[in-house]
């Protein structure tokens, strides 16, 4: 037979009790708004019957036990968002007194179909968090219906395939990047009926192989881009055969093979169908599963080194090369030593070098340009040229934009300007953070409103950067 005995608060622990053999155990239930009363709190040994009690108005629930070691279990009263919680506790050495957090928790669930308005089950359904790098998942059951379990916050939610169905992964709802997709708030209350529409696609595969050997090109990059709206490239990578799969909806697309790092020192990228400017590029209609293979050529290259005004080595840097006119940017990495290689073409380009993450050099066109109107020109005939780059060592600054609720701001632009105008700028990640370099001195700081967004931008906020600095923002809602 259990012993319950009601209490409103822990007394002193006693110094001796009728009989040896019993101990006392207070477990007090704490959830994020106090003490919760009336949640369920029960103590299992191994081998043993489970005992129970309810907390009180303080949250404290009494526990008479039997030396050992126990599993409490604390479940909270039905219609608290409030999640089951265990914790260990050893009674073997007297009595007892523990705390036991009593976490969040809330539940994101719809619908999954298809484009045709069959349900889909075994859809993979992922809440991402913007609070952090949590992401909690489940997959959709009979009648396609879905529930993912979160913590109380802010999340995005991706939908991908079940295995075999040949249905497009998409971000909640109809979107085909997180920057785009909606925010979902379950702070305050579940969201219920957050249905999906997956929509079928087709099949693109194919190999990479370099031209002259043949060798299959692993980490290469095969990226479309729909002629139906204004997105960005959607880009999957090759596998150590050289092989590549899209799953797409049917369309036009614009297709992109892009070599590795490695690769791309001595191979130059192409574009559909083997040409090396966008301008010449042939659209790809897309209505079939379909197979393409492509072979990448050698070309010329551009070669040098990037540092800091003081001389040392810029790890790292992005070495973005791309003629005045865009046709093509492609983007290489510097070597530990500041070194880096871009295969090409012969033709006029502009660079800019863009430092790498959590580095104080300032992004820079060579020479020193503010932008590719004012950069200098580099001529690429058949042999190699050399351009070494030199950046500026400045301070950074980051912060986080918001909405006026606490909803993070993806993909929102961030601008730094100094009298002249542009100097440096960043695009905020899935939790509203951004992170730059800026020179040094008096700056303005403009946050634009994302793309899709009903939100004001804020404009000319003046700092002073001296040193590493923070800068966050809310973002107002747009005028009606």
């Amino acid at each position: 037979m259990s012993t319950v005995i009601a209490c409103t608060a822990p007394p002193a622990l006693p110094q001796a009790r009728p009989s040896p053999t019993v101990r006392e155990l207070w477990v007090r239930a704490v959830g994020p708004a106090g003490p919760v009363v009336g949640a369920s709190v029960c103590a299992a040994a191994i081998s043993k019957e489970e005992r129970c009690a309810a907390t009180a108005a303080n949250g404290y629930a009494q526990l008479l036990l039997p030396p050992a070691t126990y599993v409490v279990r604390v479940t909270p009263p039905a219609g608290l968002r409030l999640d089951v919680t265990r914790q260990p506790v050893d009674l073997t050495g007297g009595d007892a007194s523990v705390s036991v957090p009593i976490l969040g928790k809330a539940t994101i669930a719809g619908t999954i179909r298809d484009d045709r308005g069959a349900i889909v089950t075994g859809a993979q359904v992922c809440a991402h968090a913007t609070s952090d790098e949590t992401t909690t998942c489940a997959k959709s059951i009979d009648g396609g219906r879905y529930s993912v379990g979160v913590r109380p916050g802010i999340y995005k939610l991706e939908v991908a395939s079940p295995v075999g169905a040949r249905l497009v992964t998409q971000w909640a709802r109809g979107r085909v990047d997180s920057f785009e997709a909606d925010s979902i708030d379950v702070r305050s209350r579940d969201a219920d009926g957050l249905d999906v529409t997956l929509q079928q696609g087709f099949v693109l595969q194919g190999t990479i192989r370099a031209d002259r050997d043949g060798r299959p090109l692993e980490d290469a990059e095969v990226c479309s881009q729909t002629l139906a709206e204004p997105l960005p490239w959607d880009c999957e990578r090759t596998d150590k055969r050289g092989a590549y799969r899209l799953l797409r909806p049917p369309g036009e697309y614009w297709l992109w093979f892009i070599p590795s790092d490695k690769d791309g020192e001595t191979l130059v990228y192409q574009k559909y169908d083997r040409v090396e400017t966008g301008v010449d590029a042939t659209a790809y209609a897309l209505t079939a599963d379909a197979r393409l293979d492509v072979a990448l050529v050698a070309g010329p290259r551009i070669v040098g080194k990037v540092t800091l005004d003081d001389g040392s080595p810029v790890s790292g840097a992005q070495v973005c090369v791309d003629t005045p006119f865009a046709t093509g940017r492609i983007c290489r990495e510097a070597h530990i030593d500041g070194s880096y290689a871009v295969a090409t073409r012969a033709e006029t380009y502009v660079i800019q070098v863009l430092p790498p993450r959590d580095s104080r050099a300032v992004a820079t066109w060579w020479r020193h340009g503010r932008d590719w109107t004012d950069a200098d020109a580099v001529v690429v005939g058949s042999g190699d040229t050399r351009v070494d780059v030199v950046m500026r060592k400045g301070i950074r600054l980051s912060g986080t934009i918001t909405t006026v609720d606490g909803t993070p701001v993806e993909s929102a632009p961030v601008s730094v300007n100094d009298a002249r105008g542009f100097v440096a700028g960043a695009y905020t990640d899935h939790r509203g953070r951004y992170e730059l370099a800026a020179p040094r001195g008096d700056l303005t700081v403009d946050v634009f409103a994302p793309r899709i967004s009903e939100l004001q931008s804020l404009l000319g906020v003046p700092i002073r950067a001296d040193v590493d600095m923070a800068y966050d923002a809310t973002l107002p809602p747009a005028a009606p």
